[in-house]
């Protein structure tokens, strides 16, 4: 598979690619970037060609699927336009700016009969993939709670657009929410939603704090922000099913607090430390698998690439297909019309 990274950015740099070079069978021939100097930066270690026009990358690269990695803002239209040029699509999360943008993603690809995968990669790690397996075999039961959370300390994004609606679409509920309602709402076994009712806070914009950084660089976040920097939820399921959701970029909390908790009718589990609550005998057990990996984020980069490829050439859906991740799409934008509305919102 010839493969182009549209977007020569951080995520481009440390995720996509190295990940990417270790899948069998892919060859990165082609790198986009508006910046032809960060272009030329990424592709020229790799032998790579370069583009700062994205139409004649689609039409003239010859590649078989882009990994777009750009500002949320331009994920419909670039992914739209690849889908109808024929190419298979690997896409960061978020998958779009709004529901509206996410199901257009999806005729596109429908009508182009191409491969569609967001890149979620909590699925692909190592717990997740425990838990997930542990559920189908029904070992857990049926899993009728989750309690979802990412908490940063002081983690606004140091990139401006992050924090500019008009580029991002949205603040912390969408950047790190939907890492952590597609990642809780997978192992519930993909539900179908009925309501969300949350709340959004802009209280503590930028908050800069001596000693701590913004995420992804070491330098505190600068310039206007116009999205939220927290949010909390609750959201129905079908089958009287339930999550609670918390996500900050910038809290007066615990730092870094990513963890799920899942309640089933015979088994629950914790993420962080990683722990399954099962019984024996009649007696409450913990079981704690031990595994070892360099890096979670790594590993579920490298997990999320191989599937990528397995289902581009085995012409099969991926478990993060387009219409699988509209729904997680709804619930974020639900967050949103909640906290405006003040009220519970509907998805049925």
């Amino acid at each position: 598979m010839k493969l182009a990274i549209i977007g020569a950015g951080l995520v481009a740099k440390t995720f996509h690619i190295p990940a990417f070079l270790n899948c069998p069978g892919v060859e990165i021939t082609a790198i986009y970037d508006r910046k032809e100097a960060k272009a030329q930066a990424l592709a020229s270690p790799l032998g790579a060609a370069v583009y700062t026009d994205y139409d004649r990358l689609l039409a003239e690269s010859g590649v078989d699927a882009v990994s777009i990695c750009t500002r949320t803002d331009m994920h419909c239209s670039m992914a739209v336009a690849a889908a109808k040029a024929g190419k298979h699509l690997f896409l960061e999360k978020p998958m779009a700016m709004s529901a509206a943008e996410a199901e257009e993603i999806c005729r596109a690809v429908e009508e182009n009969g191409v491969i569609f995968m967001l890149g979620m990669l909590n699925r692909f790690r190592t717990e997740a993939m425990i838990i997930n397996d542990r559920r189908e075999r029904g070992l857990m039961g049926e899993i009728y709670h989750a309690d979802a959370r990412w908490i940063r300390r002081r983690g606004v994004p140091a990139n401006p657009w992050f924090s500019q609606k008009e580029l991002s679409g949205g603040g912390a509920a969408l950047d790190i929410g939907v890492h952590t309602i597609d990642l809780a709402w997978y192992l519930m076994g993909c539900p179908r939603p009925l309501s969300v009712s949350a709340m959004a806070h802009k209280r503590l914009g930028a908050a800069r704090a001596k000693g701590l950084s913004s995420w992804g660089t070491a330098e505190p976040a600068s310039g206007a922000i116009d999205v939220e920097e927290a949010a909390a939820a609750f959201i129905r399921f079908e089958g009287e099913k339930s999550m609670t959701v918390t996500v900050s970029w910038a809290i007066n909390g615990p730092d870094e607090d990513f963890n799920f908790k899942l309640y089933g009718t015979r088994e629950g589990a914790n993420l962080n430390p990683f722990t399954i609550y099962s019984m024996d005998d009649g007696y409450c057990t913990e079981i704690n698998p031990v595994f070892t990996r360099e890096d979670a984020w790594v590993e579920g980069f490298a997990n999320e690439t191989a599937h990528f490829a397995d289902c581009v050439a085995r012409h099969c859906q991926p478990i993060t297909s387009a219409e699988n991740c509209l729904s997680v799409q709804r619930m974020i934008e639900a967050i949103y019309e909640s906290d405006r509305l003040g009220r519970e919102v509907r998805l049925d």
